[in-house]
């Protein structure tokens, strides 16, 4: 069983999702440290245009399942739909009805624009949360939680992503009869957000 693991971003970057798709199950890391100027909160089209969403500044160190979102007249998160429906036409509406509804936290709008991402791009990947597993929340050291958590889950396969050879720590893994392996997205690749994959093709079928 493949298992493959990322930070619960909002609206992931192609490498990702392809990533995820290879996967039988995947562990969304949500009790991480929010990352500043990382693709948490945020991502961008190929041609450059940024979606982000605003985050509580007091939230800046916390893990990413507690940091608030902070546009309260939504001024930024109707920006961004008429971004998505300028760029989709109707295939952006589900996700412009997600990101006008009242969420107060990151994670939770995030989740739901996954799941719709998820549907619409015919993944059926399993999925779980680091959140709500024994070795995600443990004391255990970072070294070895992963392992742990992919041991916890049944995976006999982990699917790092391409940069994890420069820093994964294979010997838990291994300890575990888990085998490594490393999703291959060669460097220089555009790597937008996925759900430009959704431009419309005459057929009425989502572009790959």
């Amino acid at each position: 069983m493949i298992v493959t693991g990322h930070q619960i971003n909002f609206l992931p970057g192609r490498s990702v999702m392809e990533r995820v798709a290879a996967a039988d199950a995947v562990i969304w890391m949500d009790t991480m440290q929010y990352e500043c100027y990382g693709f948490v909160n945020r991502n961008r089209f190929t041609d450059g245009a940024w979606m982000t969403v605003p985050v509580d500044s007091r939230d800046l160190f916390a893990p990413i399942n507690r940091v608030r979102i902070s546009d309260p007249t939504f001024r930024v998160r109707r920006k961004i739909t008429k971004t998505l429906r300028y760029a989709l036409g109707e295939a952006a509406e589900p996700y412009a009805g997600e990101l006008l509804k009242p969420h107060g936290l990151l994670v939770g709008l995030n989740y739901q624009l996954l799941r719709l991402l998820l549907a619409d791009l015919r993944i059926e990947t399993a999925q779980h949360f680091q959140s709500h597993l024994a070795a995600g929340t443990g004391e255990q050291p970072d070294r070895e939680r992963l392992a742990m958590m992919v041991e916890e889950i049944g995976g006999t396969v982990w699917l790092s992503g391409p940069s994890g050879n420069r820093y994964l720590n294979e010997t838990p893994f291994h300890e575990r009869g888990i085998e490594v392996r490393y999703f291959d997205w060669p460097e220089g690749t555009p790597n937008p957000s996925a759900i430009e994959g959704l431009r419309a093709r005459p057929d009425g079928d989502p572009v790959g």
